[in-house]
């Protein structure tokens, strides 16, 4: 009996170390992320340029680091705009960025979302929301103050000729 305890003790040992030898264990990043839209550009005119921070810690990692940004610009999970750049950090790095909203977009709220990834397993995504204004015509709108500016003085004009009759 204790011969066959043995041989199983033996059999799940070796299971075990087999287990523990060959199977992958996923990498687990320390990298953290943060996107964040200021205040004063929460609300963005169609046209313009959408400033955002963003900070990135990676403790883990020693040396210098290339990581592959993409911001990308989405309403209702479909993408609006996207854009790829190169950044090089080390263990932390923060930096303002811009990207320009189309003039043809339209109103409404927009995520703005970030994805960081390297060449190996790195994998992280990061968001903030964000509200686009329609871009109004401004020369309508010039057009309509000198259109006022004109009527008034003409309005000023025939009052003081009125006067002037009445003192002749």
């Amino acid at each position: 009996m204790k011969k066959y305890t043995l041989k199983i003790n033996v059999i799940i040992c070796s299971f075990i170390f087999m287990w523990i030898l060959f199977t992958p264990f996923k990498s687990i990043s320390a990298m953290s992320a943060v996107v964040h839209i200021p205040e004063k550009y929460t609300d963005v005119i169609a046209g313009e340029r959408l400033y955002f921070e963003l900070e990135i810690k990676y403790p883990e990692n020693p040396t210098r680091k290339d990581l592959r940004l993409t911001y990308q610009i989405l309403k209702n999970n479909n993408i609006v705009l996207e854009t790829k750049v190169l950044k090089a950090i080390e263990t932390q790095s923060s930096f303002s960025d811009y990207i320009t909203i189309p003039e043809s977009i339209d109103s409404g709220l927009y995520e703005m979302r970030v994805q960081i990834s390297d060449y190996n397993v790195l994998n992280e995504s990061v968001s903030a929301n964000f509200m686009v204004a329609k871009k109004t015509d401004q020369t309508m709108m010039y057009f309509f103050i000198i259109l006022g500016a004109i009527v008034i003085l003409g309005i000023i004009i025939i009052l003081e000729i009125k006067k002037l009759k009445k003192f002749l």
